[in-house]
């Protein structure tokens, strides 16, 4: 009964800071995508990115833009997929820091919002059970304080 309070307590005190976390992360990321600089870019290969030693990776594009000033860069995503979601040759719209030109990222919705959308939800999710598994835990002891 204390431990279903108890357990609950720290899954909402994790889901708040998750949550948070998320929330400040989507802020910061609607922050740099205003003051970010756009272009097109061209795929000129994959890159096979081991995460886990025995899976079998996954594809980030590495592609080359020129920048409002006419300064060439070329770039590997941080972002990759298995199987490949970009090809060699494709234009892809590509965002960029003008005063670091080497802080460029494809421009799609997966590598703008997939880490606070993710934190978010997990935050949401943590809130939740947290909320369930005290209410149970409240609703245990005022049984067992009447009976």
């Amino acid at each position: 009964m204390g431990a279903l309070l108890l357990i609950g307590l720290l899954f909402i005190l994790l889901g708040i800071a998750v949550l948070i976390s998320g929330v400040v992360a989507a802020i910061r990321q609607t922050r740099q995508s205003a003051h970010a600089s756009k272009a097109k870019g061209t795929v000129v290969g994959l890159v096979r990115r081991v995460l886990n030693p025995g899976s079998a990776g996954v594809h980030c594009p590495v592609v080359e833009f020129v920048t409002a000033t006419g300064q060439p860069v070329r770039f590997e995503s941080e972002f990759g997929t298995m199987p490949a979601s970009h090809r060699v040759g494709q234009v892809v719209d590509v965002r960029y820091d003008s005063s670091d030109v080497n802080k460029a990222e494809v421009d799609s919705v997966t590598t703008r919002w997939l880490v606070p959308g993710c934190m978010s939800a997990m935050g949401l999710f943590f809130l939740l059970g947290g909320t369930v598994l005290f209410v149970a835990g409240v609703i245990a002891l005022t049984a067992s304080s009447r009976g």
